[in-house]
């Protein structure tokens, strides 16, 4: 099975996701994102972007892949910094690290 694509968020935070083929659910607040989260929660098959903005709403949600986005007033740390828990929870492994400890072996091999 392949997985659906949803984002969650304001509108100019989650209309560019349109280009990639997500499935896009325009909320307003963060009861709304709730909402939506819960809504996809029963779906083993989704992968979630969600705005850094309703970030907290991810907490909630059960085991899925949420990926957490800056939005245009939104800081990219912070973002990342709740995806990679989120994805550590969900995966049980924090992903991220292991990604930079790789990127900085394959380029210490290459020089």
């Amino acid at each position: 099975m392949k997985a659906v694509l949803h984002a969650i968020g304001r509108p100019p935070d989650v209309l560019p996701f349109v280009a990639l083929g997500a499935r896009v659910h325009e909320v307003e607040s963060a009861a709304e994102a709730r909402k939506a989260l819960a809504a996809l929660a029963h779906d083993a098959n989704t992968v979630i972007i969600l705005s850094e903005e309703f970030a907290p709403a991810a907490q909630e949600a059960p085991d899925r892949l949420v990926i957490v986005s800056p939005g245009a007033k939104a800081s990219a740390r912070t973002a990342l910094e709740v995806t990679r828990d989120l994805v550590s929870r969900s995966v049980g492994v924090d992903l991220i690290a292991k990604a930079k400890r790789t990127v900085r072996r394959d380029a210490s091999v290459n020089r």
